[in-house]
């Protein structure tokens, strides 16, 4: 086993120094005049940076970065989706705060740590559905380098459209990186409670856990989560009909979890100001057009 994660912590590494070379050139160019500040990979990190800043100060979790406003009982703030999606924020903010640094150095130690885990947690999930743990490790890298490539994302979009250049989309602060390593966890917890039934009830759990996570960390990768969940579960009983009343188990275990989770979430979203989906560019696709 210590082996096979040999392999895994080298392709980490080579990956987080990769993604931290933004930094590094930023602290090669700045020298010491750096000033403590971070090198921001896409335009709106700064808003995230002050909301984890505002939490860090013992600001209440309903506070609005762009105004700076705070939810007090003579003026209650409605929800955003900084305050829906909260998880992520105080992950960052609770350890900055317990550590005594800013939100700009907690976002460095950010770029360090989320790409090194996402790396782990694919080679994690390939290496249980191939047990090839060498092609697992470079798998992770490929993974991780050229999912922008293959969302038509990153260079290859400077390159078709000229503009809006970002690096390694994923590794944007903190949405979705935060969060990011958790979306394989759930994978590959999902993939061994299907193919070990030892302990699947156990793995099935702590899969629709990692759901509830998701959930209140980003919409698009509880989403994804779920509907990878859907996909599998289809071709499962596709390929396997005969498993049907065994396995149907870990899914329901995994969909009641994720219930719990989606009814305060609801609630929150319910609560949302009315500018928020404006803002997002949401509209109901499939209301009647009167």
């Amino acid at each position: 086993k210590t082996k096979e994660w040999k392999f895994a912590v080298w392709g980490a590494l080579t990956f987080t120094v990769l993604s931290l070379c933004p930094q590094l050139l930023m602290w090669a160019s700045r020298g010491a005049q750096w000033n403590g500040s971070y090198a921001e990979l896409h335009g709106d990190e700064w808003v995230y940076s002050a909301y984890v800043q505002a939490l860090i100060d013992g600001r209440p979790r309903r506070n609005d970065p762009y105004t700076g406003r705070d939810d007090r009982p003579d003026n209650p703030q409605p929800e955003s989706l900084f305050s829906i999606q909260f998880l992520p924020a105080y992950m960052i903010a609770i350890p900055a705060r317990l550590l005594g640094i800013s939100s700009s150095t907690a976002f460095i130690g950010l770029g360090v740590l989320a790409p090194f885990f996402a790396c782990l947690t694919i080679f994690w999930l390939i290496t249980n559905v191939i047990q090839d743990c060498s092609l697992a490790a470079a798998g992770s890298v490929v993974v991780l380098c050229f999912g922008a490539l293959g969302a038509g994302e990153g260079l290859i979009h400077l390159l078709i459209s000229g503009s809006n250049y970002s690096f390694l989309p994923f590794l944007r602060r903190y949405e979705p990186v935060a969060a990011f390593p958790l979306f394989f966890v759930f994978c590959t917890l999902v993939w061994k409670a299907l193919n070990d039934r030892r302990f699947a009830f156990v793995r099935a759990v702590a899969a629709g856990l990692v759901l509830d996570l998701l959930i209140f960390s980003y919409f698009f990768l509880w989403t994804t989560a779920a509907a990878w969940l859907a996909c599998i579960a289809l071709l499962w009983f596709v390929a396997y009909p005969g498993k049907l009343r065994r396995d149907f188990r870990p899914f329901l275990t995994i969909l009641l979890l994720a219930g719990t989770a989606l009814v305060p979430y609801v609630v929150l979203l319910s609560r949302r100001s009315v500018t928020m989906d404006a803002g997002q560019k949401l509209t109901l696709s499939h209301a009647p057009d009167l």
